[in-house]
């Protein structure tokens, strides 16, 4: 078995988990290709973008719960920071949804109330001993299929044009929000706060003291490739039904134990990839993205929403692979420029900084 090996870190300013903000960078990356794939790709969309679609969301969720204990051990960040930070994501999500979309906002729990939920539960979480978190962790996983089978899931979650909220037409009830929030919709409860929970475990682990534990151990390793074997082996005999819900083609709809397990192992064994890369190997417009993910995540949002959508055209594979590519490069380009401007907003608002990724 290997020890655990540390690798050098920076100081407390300039601290930067390098393979940390590589697994950033091609979680957005996915994310742009993801949320594309409705508006500009001609179906039936090929199943190998259907996997890699869905490896967006949970990767994205459990690196945001990693940042949860590096913030809350490296900077000593209280339960006020991560409620205020929640709270704004949680506004951002509303805003994206009322002005980008149009639609009425916090009923559908899209991934970005998702994650601003988590971040002061994470916190919390973390206070806790490691078995009570180990077991709130299986806890959200085992339930969730429970949950389904009593209370349903639906093919389609609620969405509310704004006017027909505001012409008083609205047909929803607490029940229903509470069932997406928690069950239904696009990222509920149950289980992607078992995800974003596992992230805050794992960054235990990663982040001692001044140290950056490495994961590429043949220990480490074979839990990564247990886990996504299992979980690939448990996926094939109970897929679910694999809804394709307004054209997203994640396979997570609804979210079965197998595929949870399977991405899982998947994300634990980028780590160790990205581990065991020498840093002069990783691709720095990857990191430039992993940077400032969350601005990235908006920018693309609005991008797709105006412009991308509106247009009405669905191309084949080959274009859409072409178009998307010229996407996530102008998405590079705005993160250099993140990065550029960064360093001027080191004293600047809690704001401010959220949006450049400081």
């Amino acid at each position: 078995m290997d020890r655990v090996t540390a690798l050098p870190s920076a100081s407390r300013a300039k601290f930067r988990d390098i393979p940390v903000d590589l697994l950033r960078g091609i979680a957005i990356t996915l994310m742009i290709g993801a949320n594309t794939v409705p508006y500009l790709l001609l179906p039936p969309v090929p199943f190998a973008i259907r996997v890699l679609s869905s490896l967006a969301a949970p990767l994205f969720i459990l690196l945001s719960g990693m940042m949860v204990t590096l913030s809350r051990s490296r900077k000593q960040y209280g339960l006020g920071y991560f409620l205020i930070r929640g709270a704004l994501v949680i506004m951002i999500a509303a805003g994206l949804e009322a002005v980008a979309w149009g639609i009425f906002p916090f009923i559908d729990m899209d991934v970005l109330f998702l994650i601003g939920i988590s971040l002061p539960l994470a916190y919390l979480f973390l206070t806790l001993d490691r078995e009570a978190r180990w077991g709130i962790i299986l806890a959200l996983f085992c339930a969730t299929p429970v949950l389904q089978l009593v209370f349903g899931y639906p093919a389609l979650p609620l969405q509310l044009p704004l006017a027909d909220a505001a012409s008083g037409q609205a047909g929803f009830f607490l029940p229903t929000l509470a069932g997406h929030w928690f069950i239904g919709g696009w990222f509920p409860v149950f289980p992607w706060l078992g995800i974003a929970f596992l992230g805050a475990e794992l960054g235990t682990i990663r982040w001692t003291g001044d140290t950056i534990t490495s994961f590429a151990t043949r220990q480490f390793a074979a839990v990564a490739l247990g886990m996504l074997g299992t979980g690939i082996a448990l996926w094939a005999l109970f897929p679910g039904p694999q809804i394709i819900r307004f054209g997203y083609v994640e396979l997570f709809y609804p979210p079965v134990p197998g595929f949870c397990l399977a991405a899982c192992g998947m994300i634990l064994c980028m780590f160790v990839i990205a581990d065991l890369l020498p840093p002069a190997c990783i691709p720095d417009p990857l990191r430039a993205m992993g940077e400032c993910s969350l601005s990235i995540y908006i920018l693309h949002s609005v991008i797709i929403a105006w412009i991308i959508g509106p247009a009405d055209i669905l191309l084949p594979l080959p274009q859409f692979l072409l178009c998307i590519s010229v996407f996530a490069g102008g998405m590079c380009a705005f993160a250099y420029l993140m990065r550029h401007i960064r360093p001027a907003a080191a004293g600047r608002s809690f704001v401010v900084r959220l949006f450049l990724g400081g």
